[in-house]
């Protein structure tokens, strides 16, 4: 379900209103290894939490309306060393301003004069964040329709998000989201859906998406 303008405004407001850092930008986006293994214990922390639950990332010109200031912004700030760059479509709407503060939160507690990082200003932020809300993923907004293998496609796949809306795609391209989105599971957890499973959710997003 995705939110109003009016609420997208709110949230992003809100949002880079309670993060501001004041931390200048760190120089490169790289750290040798050999300075890796010096870290900070804290630092090492922190860069292992921001790796939970990072699917593997896509490449800037994958981005949506990659030419962008959005984009642009994303892969600049979101694709640096600690994972690679998410895709909007990873999270809702309503889901966004929630992970952005906590990847600023993260990106704050780190040593930056060891782990060099660009950490965005106030603006880029609202940038970011209006960018990844405006082409985050689309979550149904009503009751699904009723046919075989809803329940798997419920249980499946809203462990780990919100469900997409069943209209967003078409029957044929239904096969190569749900691939894809069960190679994040695999990535995520370590453990994705059976074949049995698979072949039934695709099944039921072909139906009721042709049924509409």
């Amino acid at each position: 379900m995705g939110t109003t303008r009016r609420g997208r405004v709110m949230a992003r407001s809100l949002t880079v209103a309670a993060l501001t850092i004041g931390v200048a930008a760190c120089g490169p986006a790289s750290t040798p290894a050999s300075d890796q293994g010096q870290l900070p214990d804290a630092s090492k922390l922190i860069l292992a939490a921001a790796m939970v639950n990072m699917p593997t990332g896509v490449s800037a010109a994958d981005l949506p309306d990659s030419a962008s200031g959005g984009a642009q912004a994303v892969a600049k700030f979101c694709g640096q060393a600690c994972h690679g760059i998410p895709a909007p479509s990873s999270h809702s709407a309503q889901d966004w301003p929630i992970v952005l503060r906590r990847m600023w939160l993260r990106m704050s507690s780190l040593d930056t004069t060891v782990y060099h990082i660009s950490v965005p200003n106030d603006g880029e932020r609202a940038v970011i964040l209006d960018y990844m809300m405006a082409n985050a993923l689309h979550v149904t907004a009503g009751n699904l329709p009723d046919a075989p293998g809803k329940q798997v496609f419920v249980e499946r796949c809203g462990a780990c998000h919100g469900l997409p809306d069943v209209h967003d795609h078409s029957p044929e391209d239904w096969v190569a989201v749900v691939r894809r989105m069960n190679g994040r599971m695999q990535q995520l957890i370590g453990q994705g859906l059976s074949q049995e499973e698979l072949q039934r959710i695709v099944l039921y997003l072909q139906k009721v998406t042709a049924g509409s």
